[in-house]
């Protein structure tokens, strides 16, 4: 949209106006035409009432003039806007005129509107400075259809004035219509340029980051000219190549086109794949990926589901990609910058996907800072599409043809019949050419050795059953088809087992799901329907030797979800992933969602040490690596369920988890996860029956919050919450228990913080006496302890006291190679 729709306006306006205001409007050329126009009203029209509508109009004309001058901006050839100048003078002379008084009156509606209108523009017009001539492009068909708005609003009020007349019995009628005609365009208005404002945060925090990240760079980097020494070429490519990948040659074809990965001598080039859930973003994704693999040094693929993953992900490229030799495992944030640092200085080839993006704020602190280089991104959101993106690509259905050729394809071991041309093409009719759905259905069919016509057939009982049955069909934004047999038909032969596996991992993230959660150092405590992580047979699963699994029923039930296209496996990294809609569909259809997000909660639990049983050592760090980001997903579809008619109850061990996750990564949280964690502990603790409250749990939230406010600088809070923690510890534990050394500990800290040193050094020795005795065995507690004690000792201008207590820490962290040397 641009010059030629409004061009269609103008043609319009002409073809509706008679000829006399026709040309009337064109005199007013300009902002200061309609002042000189003004004070002709002036003279023309000297009452109370109209003087008081002309001064109110007066500051409202510059938010006119501002839009007008962006407009004429972002127009690739002059255009001219007098006629939006004339029809306002027409609009505003003919309400002057009109006859009627009062409130209800035209002039007074049309100050009203043409007022309201004013202040969207200057809305609009404060976005001008953020948006750059890459921008300009992304909002010129919004400015286009406000502009568009405004002046057939204005020749509907003149039409009305010309044809109904204030005086006429039809005018009531008239002004109605009119009224909705407004209503309409306001909103219209609102919409274009809350899309504008849009575009214009995202290109300002984009500027902000970019500006902030290459300072962060430049910090890093000791010498800027010396480029980091890494490994080529690599990929870190989640799943193996789909040899079975079908069509969208269109597709793969205009990414080869826009993005310029081999190419170094030309600019970075980014696009972004749209469209609903399950329509195969991620596989075209991996198909180009692995189409360039050959010609390409480096491929890095970031799972964006949150901060953390993508942090994570990032880390991952640094570590097990790059190799770089300043990357550290723990250190997520500065190996991030490591390897952005490296995309912006090397010469290599290289294409970076962001895969699963549902917000600008995931990507926009690691988007590459070079002269070269390819993005692609995968999203559901179109607004997503939009800087720092250069454009966006729609996916959409498989036709009928080729849902057909999709089903053919992908059905080897079906029954062959003749004339199987026509249930294929039914089949894909009725599943809207979505290829997630496709996928499952063709899975059935190989599983069941069946012909498309015996299928076709089923599933048509089966949509009528269903519709007997008053089960409308699921269906989500944007797909008009039900997908309900789909997943009726892809469930109903699941086993127990495979049930129960399919529960859990419907709570959990969906792109990387370790093998080994099924596993349990003690599967005693497990529910009776996770039976089969505890099976006394037990076998190298071939896909993941380096687990030792029970073959008889865990590798059976996973086998299982495979077969049917429920999940797929990644041999290699001992992980498997499933597409959220498979699991937004199996959750929407447990019997009792409670029983298996309480089975994922104690699945997850057992993974993470106990409160006051932490070493925060390399091995206990691989651990929080694999499933930090498993009891952030368990978090959000908790929190997800609040809004719902039943929503999942909280319970201790839900809790007790949330509570271990965020000590396991309290000094290393450079996600900032760590309070969203704590808010929904917090919230879900208080929703428990008191009779099942866990006191020292709730000490244990405390004393969370207050390392939380500590690392916040928020020492008051931090007192008041370490102070409750302290309190409940020392009435329910030992005097010499490692927990009330904590509490000591951090209150010691928060106390000190408000330069209450003496006081805090007591609070702190308190804590040493304990961590002397048995407390102490691990010894990164009491080193941390002497940091702690050490800063307080400086800030006393205690320095030899202090520096003894540091050096003693250091030598002890270089002892245990611990990673808080790191961090």
């Amino acid at each position: 949209m641009g010059e030629p729709s409004w061009k269609e306006a103008l043609r319009e306006c002409e073809k509706t106006l008679e000829r006399r205001d026709h040309e009337r409007a064109l005199q007013v050329k300009s902002l200061q035409h309609f002042y000189d126009e003004l004070e002709n009203l002036l003279r023309e029209y000297p009452d109370e009432q109209s003087k008081k509508a002309i001064m109110l109009l007066r500051p409202t004309l510059n938010h006119y003039e501002g839009f007008a001058n962006n407009f004429v901006n972002m127009m690739e050839n002059p255009v001219d806007t007098c006629m939006m100048w004339g029809l306002l003078f027409l609009v505003f002379k003919l309400a002057l005129g009109s006859a009627r008084t009062g409130s209800s009156s035209p002039l007074n509606c049309i100050t009203k509107w043409l007022e309201k209108i004013g202040h969207k523009l200057r809305a609009s017009n404060a976005c001008s400075a953020n948006i750059t001539s890459e921008d300009a492009e992304k909002v010129k068909g919004d400015t286009v259809e406000v502009n568009k708005e405004i002046v057939i609003l204005w020749l509907n009020i003149i039409m009305t004035f010309r044809s109904q007349g204030v005086g006429h019995e039809s005018w009531l009628d008239g002004w109605d219509s009119l009224t909705k005609i407004y209503e309409t365009a306001s909103q219209n208005i609102e919409d274009a340029v809350k899309r504008i404002e849009k575009v214009a945060e995202v290109a300002e925090k984009h500027a902000r980051r970019m500006e902030q990240m290459e300072v962060f760079q430049r910090l890093l980097s000791l010498d800027i000219n010396k480029q980091e020494t890494a490994t080529l070429p690599c990929n870190t490519l989640p799943v193996a190549e789909n040899q079975r990948f079908f069509g969208r040659e269109d597709i793969l074809r205009r990414l080869e086109e826009h993005l310029t990965p081999a190419d170094t001598s030309s600019r970075l080039s980014s696009i972004a794949l749209y469209g609903l859930g399950g329509i195969g973003k991620t596989q075209i994704a991996l198909a180009y990926a692995y189409q360039n693999l050959d010609v390409l040094d480096a491929i890095f693929w970031i799972s964006a589901e949150d901060a953390y993953t993508v942090q994570q992900n990032f880390s991952r490229v640094a570590l097990d990609a790059l190799k770089l030799p300043k990357a550290h495992s723990q250190a997520y944030q500065e190996n991030m910058v490591l390897v952005l640092d490296w995309l912006q200085k090397t010469r290599s080839k290289w294409l970076l996907i962001f895969d699963n993006v549902d917000s600008h704020d995931v990507i926009s602190n690691c988007w590459p800072v070079s002269k070269h280089g390819a993005i692609l991104v995968t999203t559901r959101d179109a607004l997503v599409a939009s800087l720092p993106i250069d454009t966006g690509l729609e996916v959409d259905e498989f036709g009928v043809d080729q849902g057909a050729e999709f089903l053919l394809s992908f059905t080897p071991n079906r029954r062959r019949q003749d004339g199987e041309r026509e249930p294929a093409e039914n089949i894909a009719r009725q599943l809207g050419g979505l290829p997630l759905a496709l996928n499952q259905m063709a899975a059935l069919i190989n599983g069941r050795n069946s012909s498309l016509k015996e299928f076709d057939d089923m599933y048509t009982k089966y949509e009528q059953r269903l519709h007997k049955q008053k089960k409308g069909g699921w269906r989500y934004l944007g797909y008009k088809h039900s997908l309900d047999t789909v997943w009726e038909l892809s469930y109903q032969n699941l086993g127990d087992d495979a049930r129960a596996c399919l529960g859990v991992l419907s709570f959990l993230a969906a792109d990387s799901i370790p093998l080994e959660v099924f596993t349990a150092e003690k599967p005693e405590r497990l529910p009776q329907s996770l039976a089969f992580c505890e099976d006394e047979l037990r076998y190298a699963i071939p896909w993941s030797s380096a687990l030792n699994l029970t073959w008889s029923r865990l590798a059976d039930a996973l086998d299982e979800l495979s077969h049917h296209a429920l999940i797929r496996k990644n041999i290699t990294e001992g992980t498997f992933r499933l597409h959220r809609l498979v699991q937004l569909e199996y959750r929407a259809r447990l019997a009792d969602p409670q029983e298996d997000f309480d089975a994922a909660t104690k699945l997850l639990l057992e993974k993470f040490p106990s409160q006051g049983e932490n070493k925060y050592n390399d091995e206990e760090w691989l651990i929080y690596e694999r499933y930090i980001p498993q009891v952030l997903a368990l978090a959000r579809n908790y929190n997800d369920s609040q809004t719902k008619a039943t929503p999942l109850k909280p319970k201790m061990n839900f809790i007790t988890l949330l509570a271990v996750a965020v000590n396991a990564i309290h000094d290393n949280d450079t996600a900032n996860v760590n309070p969203g964690m704590l808010a929904t502990a917090d919230a879900a603790y208080r929703k428990c029956p008191e009779q099942e409250r866990d006191r020292l749990l709730w000490a244990f939230l405390r004393s969370l919050q207050c390392m939380y406010h500590l690392s916040t600088a928020e020492f008051t809070k931090a007192e008041q919450a370490g102070l409750e923690g302290l309190e409940i510890r020392l009435e329910l534990l030992s005097d010499s228990d490692l927990l009330v050394a904590l509490s000591y500990s951090w209150l010691g800290m928060a106390v000190g913080g408000q330069e209450r040193y003496v006081e805090g050094l007591e609070l702190l020795l308190k804590a040493g006496k304990v961590l002397d005795g048995p407390a102490g065995d691990v010894p990164t507690r009491k080193m941390v302890w002497r940091y702690n004690t050490s800063r307080n000792y400086y800030c006393m201008g205690k320095f030899d006291e202090a520096e003894e207590l540091l050096n003693t820490a250091l030598a002890e962290a270089d002892r245990t190679e611990s990673w808080y040397q790191q961090v």
